[in-house]
């Protein structure tokens, strides 16, 4: 059993991962939406949004609309992009869950 295993997570996100397709010179990434994931999150003093989840998320994949639990977005209609990841160890020196590091994403979904 978990040490933390009734740690709830208070907000849902919607996931969105990337696909680089390259066309002779250009490069360009493309989003695709995956689900809904459970996540608990909070801002950090460099207005990075600092993201908990059971599950690693890639680095440079997207975080929409984040609701809490009834449904309400609690940071308007913004769009974070992952751009760090490390695990939360337990005690027993056990990974627990994943903590991410987030900024503004600029650009279109």
């Amino acid at each position: 059993m978990k040490p933390a295993a009734f740690f709830r997570y208070k907000y849902s996100g919607d996931f969105y991962k990337f696909v680089r397709k390259v066309v002779g010179d250009t490069s360009t990434v493309e989003y695709y939406f995956v689900g809904n994931i459970a996540l608990s999150t909070g801002i950090d003093t460099a207005g990075r949004l600092s993201v908990r989840c059971d599950e690693p998320l890639p680095i440079g994949c997207l975080i929409a609309n984040i609701k809490d639990a009834d449904g309400k977005l609690i940071l308007d209609d913004q769009v974070w992009q992952i751009s760090s990841l490390q695990p939360v160890l337990n005690s027993f020196n056990t990974i627990e869950s994943y903590q991410m590091k987030t900024v503004k994403y600029q650009g279109n979904l």
